[in-house]
């Protein structure tokens, strides 16, 4: 951990291994992003002429609970099929478990560029709220309806955006060039 405290660690002077590992893991979390706007893309129906307003509706339906009882019919089934509450607390336990550590990989990357402390504090603490608030959105659409769902986008774009940040300003950093003096050459075996 103290190769994260100290001001000399920069991300341009880690080993070349090093780099080639953290570029396949953001490689491999920019596809699990994109996959992420995929399956968004199910829930919403994207379409040429599809309006703001059927994007959101879809939404919503997509995450309100099932209608039940004897009222319920099948002209009132939606086009894809309502996730359920057990449904929705097995995908948000799954992700409960693995968004954290994406952003505590992430935030270490991000830790060793360049940057100021206060720009390294705010960017972490801008995607670790759009980490938690994405991760309750769904909830909150399931709970709140069409009333909160605005949240479900927004904390996406944001998550989207601060997870781009934290892993863009490392990977520029470290290949832009090479580092003038190898530090953990010596000390790695590298």
């Amino acid at each position: 951990m103290r190769e994260f405290a100290s001001p000399s660690t920069r991300a341009s002077a880690l080993p070349r291994p090093v780099k080639a590992l953290y570029t396949g893991f953001c490689a491999l979390t920019v596809a699990g992003l994109l996959s992420c706007i995929a399956l968004y893309d199910g829930v919403v129906r994207f379409g040429a002429r599809t309006t703001p307003a059927e994007l959101y509706d879809h939404l919503v339906s997509y995450y309100q609970p099932s209608p039940e009882g004897p009222l319920a019919t099948a002209a009132a089934a939606p086009a894809v099929p309502r996730m359920s509450s057990r449904k929705l607390l097995e995908v948000t336990h799954f992700h409960l478990f693995s968004m954290p550590i994406y952003l505590l990989v992430l935030g270490h990357l991000f830790l060793l560029t360049g940057l100021r402390a206060s720009t390294k504090t705010g960017w972490i603490s801008a995607a670790g709220a759009a980490t938690v608030i994405h991760l309750s959105a769904p909830w909150c659409v399931h709970f709140g309806g069409g009333a909160l769902a605005w949240i479900y986008p927004i904390s996406g774009a944001a998550l989207l955006v601060t997870f781009a940040v934290l892993m863009g300003v490392p990977l520029y950093e470290m290949w832009r060039s090479a580092p003038a003096a190898r530090p953990y050459a010596s000390r790695a075996g590298f």
